[in-house]
């Protein structure tokens, strides 16, 4: 096991900046340690009835390594690979020679280093500064792309980005690679409708009578409400992150790659939400000794917020394959 802090190079890069990383994934992640369980996996699980959190999360894991096709592959890239529960996962399970995981997070390639995992090199480094010693059989990106476009609220802006990630990945696959990817995303009426319609109308396809129908003052404070929690959780938890939307990295990754399945799982976005929030009250006095009470309230403010969102429609768990072309 080894790990690379790469110098930060000039570029043009616009997403989260690594004095947000810090704060999301060093200060605050002192606290989700404590709620995560022991694989450590910060992103949605995948769930069947009678799981726990830790077999929905480690299900979530073999399902990228499948559609990937990165069973048994010689090389693979994890980007964003947080605490190294894919990488572990990959090489133990997945009989993976060698993982590459990227991570803007000086103490979670540290945690990973100190695990001693054999084949597992974690690098400091985020992807636009990438590269490669050889070519990889398969990319996995588990919940990162949300750092991608930084707080960008244009569409066009954000697609660019997007597509300069995919283009990446494109060259960085071996031919026919496949590009596993899961976002936390919005639903594909844009950023701006997701958080400010009312449920009932964002169930109902746009475009249809229903869906035009005018907003009442509830709705409209339900809606202003929403922006406020949002720019709450843009400030205290998740500083410079923007959810995309389906259609956005299906656009974003046209020319490069084919899209072999695309599936929305809110259900699992649900769940796995769920169980974070009892294990952060049950944990709430120990994080307040780590992050302080206000962080933890924070943290536990955002959770209940993104389990309404979820509840209500307003963004799901997207999973997407991709095929080099």
């Amino acid at each position: 096991m080894t790990v690379v802090h790469g110098a930060e190079k000039g570029s043009s890069y616009k997403g989260t900046s690594s004095k947000a990383i810090l704060h999301h994934y060093d200060f605050l992640g002192d606290f989700y340690r404590l709620t995560l369980g022991p694989e450590l996996v910060y992103s949605y699980g995948m769930w069947e009835e009678g799981d726990t959190l830790e077999s929905a999360q480690l299900r979530k894991l073999d399902y990228h390594a499948e559609a990937a096709h990165a069973v048994g592959a010689g090389r693979v890239l994890d980007v964003g690979c947080g605490w190294g529960s894919l990488m572990r996962r990959l090489v133990e399970t997945h009989h993976v020679d060698h993982v590459v995981g990227l991570t803007m997070s000086p103490g979670q390639a540290a945690w990973v280093h100190d695990q001693q995992w054999p084949g597992c090199e974690a690098r400091v480094e985020n992807w636009f500064d990438h590269e490669p010693d050889g070519p990889y059989d398969a990319i996995i990106a588990i919940e990162a792309i949300e750092h991608f476009a930084g707080n960008t609220v244009w569409r066009a802006k954000r697609i660019a980005r997007y597509r300069e990630f995919f283009q990446r990945c494109h060259s960085w696959l071996r031919p026919a690679g496949r590009l596993s990817v899961q976002a936390i995303a919005w639903t594909d009426r844009g950023w701006l409708a997701s958080l400010v319609l009312p449920p009932q109308q964002l169930a109902q396809p746009a475009g249809t009578r229903g869906s035009k129908e005018r907003l009442g003052l509830k709705d409209i404070y339900g809606g202003v409400k929403n922006v406020r929690e949002g720019f709450h959780a843009s400030r205290k938890v998740v500083p410079e992150c923007f959810l995309p939307t389906r259609a956005e990295l299906t656009e974003a990754s046209g020319g490069w790659f084919d899209v072999l399945e695309a599936r929305s799982d809110p259900h699992d976005g649900v769940s796995t939400v769920k169980s974070w929030l009892e294990r952060a009250e049950a944990n709430r006095t120990g994080g307040a000794e780590l992050i302080g009470e206000s962080a933890v309230s924070d943290i536990i403010r955002e959770q209940r917020t993104a389990l309404r969102f979820m509840c209500e429609g307003r963004f799901t768990v997207v999973r997407m394959v991709f095929e080099k072309v």
